[in-house]
């Protein structure tokens, strides 16, 4: 069987099937069956549904479980997001990483380090390590990289100056693109031309695209 870094493990795959997260269910309205299908997407864990749904649904049961992580992002009961659940989640749970703009991609291969599904890949990222390179860059050489195993990064845009670079199974990156536009975010791929528009000045070609 392929190497899957987001199956569960065998005692989970053993016991009684439920039915995936991704599933609508009956009492869901059609932004909470979005959601469902998001992060049954981006992870199989029940506790990232279990969170982000909180947050769509009662937020302040949300503000009140999760005080550090609102307070960090500045969140009060008329403004909590259930995107900010989604991205601190998986930040948590080493599928993403929060960088700064200003970040190289020495940060960025740091970053990826920390991250349990990459180790486990056995992909080997050391030349995305380059102190001079801009972490745009950075990400474009990580994805060529994961893209044998089926792997990649996507921006989750937070409408700030941070970059939450999210792990994905690639071959759900477009729905997962979809379903954000249909929640009203952004998920951007890292393209050549968004990497030379946002770092090239940084850029001296120690990373081979």
């Amino acid at each position: 069987m392929a190497w899957n870094p987001f199956r569960r493990d065998r005692a989970v795959d053993n016991a009684v099937v439920q039915p995936p997260t991704a599933w609508p269910h009956a009492s869901d309205d059609d932004g909470a069956a979005r959601w469902r299908e998001l992060v049954g997407l981006l992870s199989p864990d029940a506790g990232l549904a279990e969170v982000v749904l909180q947050a769509y649904s009662s937020p302040t049961a949300y503000l009140e479980a999760h005080a550090a992580e609102a307070e960090n992002r500045g969140l009060e009961d008329d403004d909590v997001d259930p995107w900010f659940a989604l991205v601190d989640w998986l930040i948590e749970n080493e599928l993403a990483h929060e960088l700064d703009w200003k970040d190289n991609a020495a940060e960025l291969a740091w970053a990826l380090s920390r991250m349990s599904v990459v180790l486990s890949s056995g992909v080997d990222l050391q030349s995305v390590d380059h102190a001079d390179a801009h972490l745009t860059f950075g990400m474009l050489r990580a994805n060529a990289l994961l893209a044998p195993v089926g792997l990649e990064l996507l921006v989750f845009d937070i409408d700030s100056d941070s970059y939450p670079v999210v792990l994905v199974e690639s071959a759900k990156r477009d729905r997962i693109v979809a379903l954000a536009a249909e929640l009203g975010h952004r998920v951007e791929m890292m393209t050549p031309e968004r990497a030379r528009h946002e770092g090239g000045r940084d850029y001296t070609g120690e990373i081979e695209l």
